[in-house]
């Protein structure tokens, strides 16, 4: 290979570039999904009911590869370490993304955008409807927040900073969700909008816990409690109640669910605001990151090794 090459693979220190990893990073998630389906669909299960699995699966092997044999970092670098704070950014998360949807259902139910009704579940059926939703809500927000705020995000931030890593990164979000039923450009403001939010939660504690927590207790929320579509996509099966939508679509969000709907919007900017005031959340001293030296850091004294 020519000096040209190798300057436009590589970077002054003899890294590969950052545009490069992300494509690498792609087609690994890519071809790991592809090799994953074969075997699945032997499972006694349709490939729709577990592609939250493959996505998270892809996503995790993928992440690992590229952590771990590009950056020569250890995987939890990635946002996914275990520490003193995780419980509580997990938790935090979790709490403020019940919040949002809870306050969005209740204040919809009062402007008659949203009717609630009983599917009639016994107590063990309910059981099982809550679990199933648990567990699909809770792989499909993984895989995303891998995807669009892991790897390839925090890759990207190092390139380029962090606003504009989060712009393209929030418009890649959006283009994901366009072919989802009953998308308008409202919809899509909300869309972007949360992935400014999951992006500035990653960044306020290089975690990605936080992000996931509120990702996965909205998603779980809107559907799960609440029976309404998630970005466009109804789950009566996993949905403990059911709940019908009226009046304007600018407030209900139409086909689209809650997201589609000025209630949303509120939301999420309120969210977005609490996350950046909010001084208890912080990434701990010495976390580990994707951009991190500690590997050229004296553990004691502080001097570069030789």
């Amino acid at each position: 290979m020519d000096i040209k090459g190798v300057r436009l693979l590589f970077d002054r220190h003899g890294d590969i570039r950052a545009g490069w990893r992300i494509v690498l990073f792609m087609i690994s998630v890519v071809a790991l999904a592809a090799a994953l389906v074969q075997p699945m669909s032997l499972l006694p299960v349709s490939l729709g009911a577990i592609q939250n699995f493959v996505l998270l699966l892809a996503a995790l092997g993928a992440t690992a590869t590229m952590t771990r044999a590009v950056n020569r970092k250890p995987f939890g670098a990635i946002g996914l370490a275990l520490h003193h704070a995780t419980f509580k950014e997990l938790g935090v998360g979790c709490l403020l993304g019940f919040l949002m949807m809870t306050g969005i259902f209740l204040v919809g139910m009062g402007l008659g955008s949203y009717v609630p009704s009983s599917r009639g579940l016994t107590p063990l059926e309910g059981t099982g409807v809550a679990a199933n939703a648990l567990l699909w809500f809770g792989t499909g927000a993984m895989g995303e927040e891998l995807l669009f705020r892991g790897y390839a995000f925090q890759t990207l931030i190092q390139a380029v900073t962090f606003l504009p890593a989060t712009l393209l990164m929030s418009a890649v979000f959006v283009i994901a969700h366009m072919q989802n039923p009953g998308v308008t450009s409202f919809s899509m403001v909300n869309v972007a909008l949360a992935g400014v939010l999951f992006s500035i939660a990653y960044m306020k504690t290089r975690s990605l816990w936080l992000p996931f927590g509120i990702h996965f207790a909205w998603n779980f929320s809107q559907t799960g409690l609440y029976g309404l579509p998630t970005s466009g996509v109804e789950h009566p099966a996993r949905s403990l109640i059911l709940s019908t939508q009226a009046g304007p679509s600018w407030i209900s969000g139409g086909q689209f669910g809650p997201e589609g709907g000025i209630l949303a919007t509120i939301a999420l900017v309120c969210a977005t605001w609490f996350i950046l005031k909010a001084r208890y959340l912080a990434a701990p001293d010495g976390i580990i990151t994707l951009d991190s030296v500690e590997d050229l850091i004296g553990p004691k004294n502080g001097e570069k090794k030789r």
